[in-house]
C-alpha cells in the first residue's frame, strides 16, 4: 500500500520534473539551432530505446522509452563537417546563440512556473507576500499536525494529529518561525492556539512552563494569496530575476566553500536526494512541487552556464578562445576535453550519489 501511496506519485512526479527540466532545456537549443540555419538530425523526447519516430524535413523526431529528459542532435556539434548547416561551420554568433539557448530556456521555465504560482494564490518563492500587494486569505493557511511526541507539551494538552493550527497567540496564518518564537516568548507562561479540528474551531490556553518546544511533527500549509491579476506577469518577472540572483549567490558560495575546503558541502544533492526531497514535496501538495521545479530548473541552468568542460559554459569558453585566437580549435581535442569533462562530472555525480544512498 506505501509503494502505490507514497513511492509510486514521488516516481511519477520525479521523472515528470526531470522530464520538463532536461526538455525545455533541449528545446532551447532546437529552437535556436533551426534559427541559425542549423540541420538537426534528431530532436528526442526521454532517451533509447525508441518507441516512435517521424521525420518531418531534416529532423527526425522521436519518443523514447526512458521519459527523463530529451536531447539534440545537431550537424558538426561533435564532428567534423563540410556542410554549412553544420555547427561548427556557423558563424561565432549563431553558435553562441544555440549554446545559451538552453539556460535561457531554463528562465523561462521558471518565469512560466512563477506565473502559475500568482495566478494560483500562493505565497512567491523569494520574496514576501506583501511585496507585491498580496493579501492572505484569513483561515487559509496554518500548522497541519502529523505527528506528536511522546511526553511532549502537545500531548499534555490534547493536540492531536490532524489539528491545523490556524492562529498562536494573536498571529494569524501562523509559520514554523511564528510558532517556535511564541513558545520561546512565553517560557514559563500561557499562549493560546486557535485550533480546526474537522468542522469544528477550538481554543486552548497552553501552559508553556519549562519547555521549549511543542513536541510536534508539522506540515505548513500555505495561505492564499490574492493579487491584482493583471499585474501578475510583471510580478512573476521580477520575482524570477529575485530567485535567479539569490540561486546564483548561493551557488557562487558554495564553489568558493569548495575550493577553499575541497569538500562537497551537505546541502548538495545528487538525484537520490532530489528524490527524496520530491517524496516530500509530493506529500504536501501542489505548491511544494511547483516550488521545487522553480528552484531546479534554475539551479540547473545557472550550473550549465559554468565554464567547465562538457557544460554550455565550457563550449562558451572554447568560442571566446576562438574569437582571441582567430582560429577554431581542433575539433578532436575539443571532443576530448568535453569527454574528460564528462568523465568527471559523471564521478562526482556517482559520490554525491552514494552520500544520499547512506544518508538516506
Amino acid at each position: 500500500m506505501i509503494f502505490l501511496t507514497v513511492w509510486l506519485p514521488t516516481i511519477i512526479v520525479f521523472a515528470l520534473l526531470l522530464g520538463l527540466l532536461i526538455l525545455f532545456h533541449e528545446l532551447g537549443h532546437f529552437l535556436a539551432a533551426k534559427k541559425a540555419g542549423m540541420k538537426v538530425e534528431e530532436f528526442g523526447f526521454g532517451f533509447p530505446p525508441k518507441i516512435w519516430s517521424k521525420r518531418k524535413g531534416d529532423t527526425l523526431y522521436s519518443i523514447n522509452l526512458i521519459p527523463i529528459g530529451g536531447f539534440v542532435k545537431i550537424l558538426g556539434e561533435n564532428e567534423d563537417s563540410d556542410s554549412k548547416q553544420a555547427f561548427a561551420n556557423k558563424s561565432i554568433g549563431s553558435r553562441l546563440l544555440v549554446i545559451v539557448a538552453g539556460v535561457l530556456m531554463n528562465f523561462v521555465l521558471a518565469y512560466i512556473a512563477i506565473l502559475i504560482v500568482f495566478w494560483s494564490a500562493l505565497p512567491p518563492i523569494v520574496s514576501s507576500s506583501e511585496a507585491y500587494g498580496g493579501k492572505v486569505s484569513e483561515g487559509s493557511g496554518g500548522l497541519y499536525i502529523e505527528t506528536i511526541s511522546e511526553d511532549s507539551l502537545a500531548l499534555k494538552n490534547d493536540i492531536r494529529k490532524g489539528d491545523l493550527i490556524f492562529e498562536i497567540g494573536g498571529i494569524k496564518d501562523p509559520s514554523v518561525v511564528d510558532l517556535r518564537n511564541k513558545i520561546a516568548e512565553n517560557k514559563n507562561g500561557n499562549v493560546v492556539f486557535k485550533i480546526k479540528r474537522g468542522e469544528e474551531n477550538i481554543e486552548k490556553t497552553i501552559e508553556v512552563g519549562e519547555s521549549p518546544v511543542l513536541g510536534v511533527g508539522i506540515l505548513q500549509r500555505l495561505g492564499k494569496v490574492h493579487y491584482s491579476w493583471w499585474k501578475v506577469p510583471w510580478f512573476a518577472l521580477e520575482e524570477t530575476a529575485k530567485a535567479i540572483v539569490s540561486i546564483a549567490l548561493a551557488i557562487l558560495v558554495f564553489l568558493k566553500g569548495l575550493i577553499v575546503s575541497g569538500v562537497v558541502p551537505g546541502e548538495v544533492l545528487g538525484p537520490v536526494g532530489i528524490f527524496g526531497i520530491t517524496s516530500v514535496a509530493v506529500q504536501l501538495g501542489f505548491a511544494y512541487v511547483l516550488n521545487l521545479l522553480i528552484i531546479l530548473t534554475i539551479n540547473l541552468g545557472i550550473i550549465n552556464i559554468l565554464p567547465f568542460p562538457a557544460l554550455d559554459g565550457g563550449r562558451l569558453v572554447f568560442l571566446l578562445a576562438e574569437k582571441i585566437r582567430g582560429r577554431k580549435i581542433a575539433q578532436k581535442v575539443e571532443v576530448a576535453i568535453h569527454n574528460i569533462g564528462f568523465l568527471i562530472l559523471i564521478i562526482l555525480i556517482i559520490l554525491v550519489t552514494w552520500r544520499d544512498i547512506v544518508r538516506f
